[in-house]
């Protein structure tokens, strides 16, 4: 196994944070969004809506006719509509709960790579393993490079040190990774 080094030079960002909950909510939600085929159309909200909309009138014609099939796919896909829309939430509490004894993480984003430094690890990646980038308002997603682009690193944007830094980040990813 070969060594990577992450090099620190002019073109470093520093990341300081802790993982908040509604920054991996946001994460996750950015993931999904960015995953294309079948996964994508389900957690699209136009498409929960509809289905939603749908569930309620089966159930209101359910009830009216007093049809039980009508009441029990109304119920389902409402529940299901609800389930989906709540689930990055859910995942973010879960991936929360599981990292919530790494601290304050430090996050070193350079030429070589990406260095993650918490309490109780020490982690460095070249860019090689990484794919690509998405952004939202409030993070960073570096995804891994298989077809799927899960999500590999969290970078949120509220750590990052100095005024001109989210650019610098942004332009440093650019300059390694193709953003989704």
């Amino acid at each position: 196994m070969t060594e990577q080094a992450v090099t620190l030079d002019e073109e470093t960002v520093e990341l300081e944070f802790v993982q908040l909950r509604e920054d991996m909510a946001d994460a996750v939600r950015l993931v999904i969004r960015k995953r294309g085929g079948v996964t994508r159309l389900l957690n699209h909200p136009a498409f929960l809506a509809c289905v939603v909309s749908a569930g309620i009138v089966l159930l209101v014609l359910g009830v009216l006719n007093g049809e039980a099939a009508g009441v029990g796919w109304g119920v389902g896909l409402t529940a299901w509509t609800v389930a989906v829309f709540l689930s990055p939430g859910t995942s973010a509490g879960r991936m929360l709960e599981a990292n919530r004894h790494h601290g304050l993480i430090r996050i070193t984003v350079g030429s070589g790579g990406v260095r993650m430094v918490s309490e109780h690890s020490d982690l460095r990646m070249g860019w090689a393993n990484f794919g690509s980038y998405a952004e939202s308002g409030r993070v960073f997603v570096l995804r891994s490079p298989d077809r799927a682009g899960n999500c590999a690193v969290v970078l949120v944007k509220q750590g990052v040190r100095g005024e001109r830094g989210v650019e610098r980040l942004r332009e440093l990813l650019d300059r390694h990774l193709a953003r989704v």
